[in-house]
């Protein structure tokens, strides 16, 4: 009892966020600019993640889709323009608010020490202690291991996976952490076929229920078949914005790839199948 008395009083300042309202502006980007090494790789982006939906950002390699992901969770700085969270900016929230709005999940995950599988996911359960929420732990871990297909390895070591079972793992921690907006950061990367779909079926359950998921993809035909809309960048600049079908056409993808790129319609759905022209 007496850890859970210092741990409200330390967190009695902190603003608990507010239920998602479907439909409502959960993060923004407006004229955001972004120069690293000297170098400007973001210009004049403008974005809003709303309550609810997939959004996939997709491009070549250095069109900027993590730099603006990372601009967005505040890990880089703008050079121009404004980043909101939940309406305020960036700077409005404390690391534990933010923590308990938004939860991020980054391309490379490196953990030295021997922490089990399922002490790795409790640590996303961090923002809640010594609020009313941190009485649903057990439970939000329980759910992210399944969810993640991770119960399995819950008593063993992390650093005793395989590169794919820890991006799992990652995202289960992630997953716990249960907030309005998940930003995810080429997710599937290291995933095999099966957990690539898995991991977007969980986005899109998650996004069912009002959460806000960013993420990062290489891969255009699982942004056609998963995402609400898809953001298409290249040099630094959102080029199109749009549903799917919209958006991920021949003649834009051709430029932006600068590759001869084919796409067709799936024959029982309909979603766009992309091909690049061998």
């Amino acid at each position: 009892m007496g850890r859970r008395r210092r741990w409200a009083a330390v967190r009695r300042g902190h603003r608990l966020p507010a239920p998602p309202v479907a439909g409502s502006v959960v993060t923004a980007a407006t004229a955001v600019s972004v120069a690293l090494g000297g170098t400007r790789v973001l210009e004049d982006v403008s974005i809003e993640v709303r309550a609810g939906e997939v959004l996939a950002l997709v491009g070549p390699n250095g069109a900027g889709k993590s730099t603006l992901l990372s601009a967005l969770t505040g890990d880089v700085a703008v050079s121009a323009g404004t980043v909101t969270l939940a309406g305020a900016p960036l700077s409005a929230w404390s690391a534990t608010e933010s923590a308990m709005r938004r939860a991020v999940l980054l391309q490379q995950v490196r953990l030295s020490f021997p922490f089990t599988v399922a002490e790795v996911v409790e640590m996303g359960r961090a923002p809640w202690a010594g609020t009313p929420l941190e009485s649903t732990d057990d439970d939000a871990v329980r759910a992210a291991l399944a969810d993640a297909d991770v119960a399995q390895f819950a008593a063993r070591r992390f650093t005793s996976l395989s590169g794919g079972e820890q991006a799992r793992v990652a995202l289960a921690r992630v997953l716990a952490q249960r907030t309005g907006l998940l930003l995810l950061d080429e997710p599937t990367a290291a995933l095999d076929l099966r957990h690539q779909e898995l991991v977007l079926s969980v986005a899109r359950s998650r996004a069912a229920t009002g959460v806000a998921v960013v993420v990062v993809l290489h891969d255009l035909n699982l942004a056609a078949a998963h995402a609400d809309r898809v953001a298409v960048l290249a040099g630094g600049r959102i080029v199109a914005t749009g549903a799917p079908a919209d958006v991920l056409g021949g003649d834009l993808l051709t430029e932006v790839y600068d590759h001869d790129v084919e796409v067709i319609a799936h024959p029982r759905t309909g979603t766009p199948v992309i091909l690049p022209r061998r």
